[in-house]
């Protein structure tokens, strides 16, 4: 027995060591792991604050602002183009361009082989010639485009209205307030430049601000939507209507009306004495 014992102890005693040195190596791991991951999260930390120092450099240097005055002139020339051009000049200044630029391509003739000859016209009857015909009138599709072009209401897209939201405008309503708008973004766009850097918000972060409050809003409504929904549920879950419900509740809820929980009941005997003296009443001549 003292050797069965013995060997019980011997084995039980290995066990634990290898037991022992099993947790050692894994306690170990453990620490290299988190070593390893110290180091890792050292040098993100690192090269994230020499690219955040190498960003505010590179802003630094840049015009205080500048984002917001190409906004300021992108929106005035668009409304400018859009609304106070002449369309119809802008057009005849191009075609006279083009005609001039073709004009200047075109090479004088110095020598001219039909210097002699007359240009002949084919509605004489006694001539004829054989050739091709006329063919097919071609057909006037301006006329039809000037037609179509008609004055539409004074719209402006949602871009719009949020880039006017960043500069701290508001959009014109319609087209009488355009040149007005106009010569407030040129003075908004002065104002900037004459701002020290870091004194009023900027575009980027006005932006982030919206898009943070705009989440808020749908994460707030969202929640409440989904309790009123439910108490909705219930309420209509509770109350029963006759005339839209195809089966009557089986039980009287706290919320349940009188109808309810007197559905599908027995009459009592005072009840039943009313109905037969009401039908008695109704048979007499």
């Amino acid at each position: 027995m003292n050797e069965l014992f013995g060997k019980k102890d011997a084995a039980r005693a290995t066990y634990r060591e290898k037991n022992n040195s099993w947790y050692n190596y894994k306690r170990a791991i453990a620490a290299q792991k988190k070593l390893e991951y110290e180091e890792e999260k050292k040098r993100r930390d690192e090269e994230m604050e020499a690219w955040r120092k190498a960003k505010e450099e590179e802003e630094a240097k840049k015009i205080p602002y500048e984002e917001e005055q190409a906004l300021c002139d992108y929106l005035a020339d668009y409304l400018s183009r859009a609304y106070l051009t002449d369309k119809d000049a802008e057009a005849k200044k191009a075609a006279e361009e083009a005609e001039a630029k073709k004009a200047a391509l075109v090479t004088p003739v110095v020598d001219d082989p039909f210097a002699g000859f007359k240009a002949m016209s084919k509605n004489n009857e006694d001539e004829q010639y054989f050739g091709k015909g006329k063919g097919r009138k071609k057909r006037d599709r301006t006329k039809k485009k000037e037609e179509k072009a008609v004055a539409g209401p004074f719209t402006l897209n949602v871009d719009t209205f949020e880039q006017f939201s960043l500069v701290g405008l508001t959009p014109p309503g319609n087209v009488e307030q355009v040149a007005k708008s106009v010569e407030d973004l040129r003075a908004r766009k002065i104002w900037y430049s004459e701002q020290p850097r870091g004194s009023v918000p900027t575009a980027t972060e006005i932006r982030k601000a919206n898009e943070k409050a705009a989440a808020k809003l749908k994460n707030s409504t969202k929640e409440n939507g989904t309790s009123s929904d439910n108490a909705k549920g219930k309420a209509k879950k509770d109350k029963f209507s006759l005339s839209q419900d195809e089966f009557a509740p089986l039980g009287s809820g706290t919320g349940v009306s009188s109808l309810n929980a007197s559905w599908g009941q027995k009459p009592t005997a005072d009840n039943s004495a009313t109905e037969k003296a009401e039908g008695s009443l109704d048979a007499e001549p």
